[in-house]
This record gives structure tokens, C-alpha cells and sequence, in this order.
């Protein structure tokens, strides 16, 4: 990872002091997250009511918050459980974003910053809000996947082929999840339950990588 570690890379800022334990700080709220959402996720699908026939097919991960409009009904404890954890991750990803700022390109801190408030804005409006929801799960979906994409100006090979790869997953599944390919292709398949998973799954699995990167990264420079 010779952009973090290495000063003839032209995509951080000169070293200062802290910096280590900056960008480790970073990549533990980055892997944290990924972590927490995907096991907060399981819970809360687990946790859904039996009656209610939740289903990875036909349903979102949204959907654990509110079902689409116009008839919608939501679910307790699983609108919390979704709300909380989005709200708690959004923080963290911004936190991060934060840290990140001088070291990183601008493009890549643009991207984290966007996709930390989709984060949050699908806390603020859960599934069953029709206009904002669908806005800030958009910018969710676009700004890390793209994220990813570009943490490749951070990444030494092999990773930054992962973080590429899960990015390019997660990006051309946002653009086969919407409404034309409704009856089509994946969407036909797997639904868009399904879809949505191929979003949002290579994408957290790339905060896990992309953290433990700069973790390591970091502890490295303190040595």
C-alpha cells in the first residue's frame, strides 16, 4: 500500500505527525461498519416476523424498515434495528471520511462523504417515505460503489483488483435494479431483493477490505 506508507506517491499530502494512527483510525471505522451491517442485517432479517413473509426475493434490505408505498406497513423491532444501525454507520463512514480528507484524492473523500450521507438519509427516511427514500439510497449505492473503485489510488496489488472488482459488481448491479430491467435479466431472476444484495454486498465486503488495508497500512508507518 506504497500511498499510505510511501512519499513518492502524489496522492496524499506530505507525512505529518499522527498520521499513522490516523489512517488507522480510519480503516477501523471503515471495516467496523461493513462488519456491523452485514451482521446487524442478518439479525434483523432473522428477526422478521414469520407472517410476514419477508423475502430476499421480492424485498429490500430496506424493507426491514418500511415496506414501499402506497401500502406500506412497518415492522418493530426491525424499523429500529435498521434505522439505528444505517444512522450509527453513516456516522462512522463520514468519521472516516473525515480522517481521510488529506490523505486521500479528492474524488475518492467526495465519494465516501456521498456515501456516508446516503447512510444516513435512509435512517432519517426509512422505506416507507416515498420521495427522499429512493433519492439517498441511490446516492448509497453510487457513491460506494464508486468508492471502492477508486480506493484503488490506495491499494497495492492484489487488492486493488478486489476493491475494482467488488466496486464494478456493486455499480452495474445499481444500474440493473432499476425499474426497466424490472422484467429482465437479474432483476427477473433473483429479484430485486436480490439485486440489491449484489449492491450492497460487494460493497461492504470492500469496507472490510479497504479498512483492514489502512490498518495495516498504518500500523506500518508507526513502526
Amino acid at each position: 500500500m506504497d500511498a499510505i506508507v510511501d512519499r513518492r506517491s502524489t496522492t496524499l499530502a506530505p507525512p505529518v505527525p499522527g498520521r499513522g494512527r490516523t489512517v488507522t483510525l480510519a480503516g477501523a471505522l471503515l471495516a467496523t461498519t461493513g462488519i456491523g451491517i452485514v451482521l446487524s442485517t442478518i439479525t434483523n432479517e432473522a428477526l422478521y416476523p414469520a407472517q410476514r413473509h419477508y423475502s430476499t426475493f421480492a424485498d429490500t434490505i430496506s424493507s426491514l424498515s418500511g415496506t414501499e408505498p402506497p401500502d406500506s406497513y412497518t415492522v418493530q423491532p426491525n424499523r429500529l434495528i435498521f434505522i439505528v444501525t444505517m444512522a450509527v454507520a453513516g456516522v462512522l463512514v463520514l468519521a472516516a471520511t473525515a480522517l481521510l480528507r488529506h490523505l486521500a484524492r479528492r474524488r475518492l473523500v467526495i465519494a465516501l462523504a456521498v456515501f456516508g450521507t446516503g447512510l444516513i438519509g435512509i435512517a432519517v427516511f426509512p422505506g416507507d417515505v416515498a420521495t427522499w427514500h429512493p433519492i439517498f439510497a441511490m446516492a448509497c449505492f453510487v457513491g460506494g460503489s464508486i468508492a471502492a473503485i477508486l480506493s484503488r489510488t490506495l491499494l497495492d496489488r492484489p487488492l486493488r483488483a478486489f476493491a475494482v472488482t467488488l466496486g464494478s459488481v456493486a455499480l452495474a448491479a445499481t444500474v440493473l435494479g432499476l425499474d426497466f430491467f424490472a422484467d429482465l435479466g437479474p432483476q427477473a431472476a433473483i429479484g430485486i431483493g436480490g439485486v440489491e444484495r449484489w449492491i450492497a454486498y460487494p460493497v461492504l465486503l470492500w469496507m472490510v477490505l479497504f479498512g483492514a488495508a489502512l490498518m495495516t497500512a498504518g500500523a506500518h508507518s508507526r513502526v
